[in-house]
């Protein structure tokens, strides 16, 4: 039985999800990705990404490169999942952005591009389900080495399915309970890239630093437990105060390469 349509989404307000909040909104948990052309440099050039990528690890083993930022990485169960950050909520890694400058070359073309990411899944691997941070971005996974389709490699958004394809995009709501497997004996290579869309109606700034905002929050009450006693409205406050700090500071960090 197909999939019924989807219309294009509209506006929702923008939340950023703190203190094991939960997202209850709308949005479609994916999207179609004729409704973005704007990522179309992703496809025109998936071929030249694969190959500096596979060319890198090829030359320099296991592909790492985790910075210490407020992103907390989800539970696996299986061999591993290595990952090399790029961009994280306009965070630029810089050291990681040179090893890969054909990828940095092209992502740099994406308006109110956030967050990117070189995500390798190895065989018989999954990605617990997890929810995700904010409902201000959609997440776009290029597919650049996909072993197989559907059921031993794919990932699940909400009560949805769908496989990962070599050269094509496929896009979702990270915000909901979502999760990825390999099943295969080979590795999974996908380019996961997030992006403030035009229905949210919110710059990229905004979105970024709110989301930096509740991700150090979190972080913060992770590692002192007192806060965990705060009530709703000291924790929002927290939070506002936070992502001025972000705000503040990610222009800096975005032109001086010292990261």
């Amino acid at each position: 039985m197909s999939q019924p349509e989807t219309t294009y989404p509209q506006r929702e307000p923008l939340v950023a999800m703190k203190r094991e909040e939960r997202y209850q909104g709308s949005l479609p948990k994916f999207f179609k990705p004729e409704w973005f052309p704007e990522l179309k440099p992703l496809t025109d050039n998936w071929q030249a990404i694969r190959d500096e990528i596979l060319q890198y690890e090829k030359q320099h083993g296991v592909i790492k490169g985790l910075d210490s930022n407020p992103y907390v990485a989800p539970q696996i169960e299986g061999i591993d999942w290595s990952n090399i950050f790029l961009l994280n909520f306009s965070i630029k890694f810089h050291k990681n952005r040179k090893k890969f400058p054909v990828t940095t070359a092209v992502i740099d073309q994406l308006p109110n591009c956030t967050f990117v990411v070189i995500s390798v899944l190895s065989p018989h691997t999954t990605i617990l389900p997890h929810y995700g941070d904010t409902n201000g971005i959609v997440r776009a996974h290029l597919g650049l080495v996909i072993p197989d389709t559907l059921p031993l490699c794919g990932i699940r958004v909400g009560n949805e399915e769908q496989g990962w394809k070599e050269g094509e995009l496929t896009l979702f709501t990270e915000a909901y309970l979502h999760g990825a497997w390999n099943k295969t004996d080979k590795k999974r290579y996908v380019l996961v890239v997030d992006f403030v869309p035009a229905f949210m109606g919110q710059s990229k700034m905004t979105v970024c630093t709110k989301l930096l905002g509740a991700q150090s929050y979190n972080y913060l009450e992770k590692r002192f437990r007192i806060l965990e006693h705060l009530p709703d409205w000291a924790a929002n406050v927290m939070c506002f105060c936070i992502a001025l700090g972000w705000r503040v500071y990610l222009p800096i960090q975005r032109r001086i390469k010292f990261l």
